[in-house]
């Protein structure tokens, strides 16, 4: 059993990685413990490729053990997100996301030289962070009126 010092070490190590992401994103909106089997279905990636990234997410202490039960022979194991606070398993800063998808990850250099990368302050975070509350509200409505009129697959 790892430390939480060795833990900690290892969330920070995480580089980002998009199936990592669509993974915490299915746990946070389905609220229970779920299986790799269960996670590949959802995000549509394999399921050896579920399983590889929730045990990096395990050694990281993102996710945890909750459960097992016995199916055709095997055991399904099926983990939750460890409790605590939202950003402890924020893989990737949201505020440095929305720079990126704005192209605003640097900004015109002085007197007309090299772009320099941008600076985020507390009060630049704080209302960037207010827009990302509104904006995150916004787009979940638009996926949930689309996804209702799609067709069940």
């Amino acid at each position: 059993m790892a430390t939480k010092k060795e833990k900690d070490a290892r969330r920070k190590s995480l580089r980002p990685h998009p199936a990592r992401d669509k993974i915490i994103d299915a746990m946070r909106s389905y609220g229970q413990p779920i299986s790799p089997s269960q996670l590949s279905g959802i995000t549509g990636a394999t399921l050896g490729s579920t399983a590889y990234h929730v045990r990096t997410l395990v050694a990281a202490g993102l996710l945890e053990l909750a459960d097992e039960a016995r199916v055709r022979g095997a055991v399904e194991h099926f983990y939750a997100l460890v409790p605590g606070d939202e950003e402890q398993t924020q893989l990737v800063d949201p505020i440095h996301t929305l720079l990126g998808l704005c192209g605003a990850l640097t900004v015109p250099g002085r007197d007309g030289g090299y772009p320099r990368p941008s600076v985020v302050d507390d009060e630049a975070r704080a209302e960037l962070d207010e827009i990302l509350q509104a904006l995150q509200t916004k787009v979940q409505q638009i996926v949930v009126a689309s996804t209702a009129r799609a067709p069940d697959s």
